[in-house]
């Protein structure tokens, strides 16, 4: 499942010191990608159903991380992109990115 590996990928690499003052969709880069850990984590165990307001959430952040500011340092830059690509993935996955 490519969400279950994008997930690994982004718990094992973190969010580096240079993206935790970012500001990603009204929300500080730490606390937003405990958010988005916890919600996929509970996705991938079927524990979670990504509702509408879920949906909400996952579409303003995955924005959000596509208007990230281009000169970003280059470990703040892969980080938005990688949970950008995790973000996108459950919303292509659960249909949500269809509308």
């Amino acid at each position: 499942m490519q969400i279950a590996r994008l997930w690994r990928a982004h718990v094992c690499a973190g969010c580096p010191p240079e993206a935790r003052e970012l500001q990603i969709a009204g929300t500080d880069a730490p606390i937003l990608d405990a958010e988005i850990t916890a919600c996929i984590s509970a996705y991938l165990t079927q524990t979670l159903t990504v509702d509408a307001r879920i949906e909400r959430r996952l579409r303003e952040v995955c924005d959000a991380l596509q208007h990230a500011h281009p000169d970003l340092e280059p470990s703040a830059a892969a980080y938005c992109a990688r949970l950008g690509q995790l973000v996108s993935a459950v919303l292509t996955e659960t249909g949500a990115g269809r509308a």
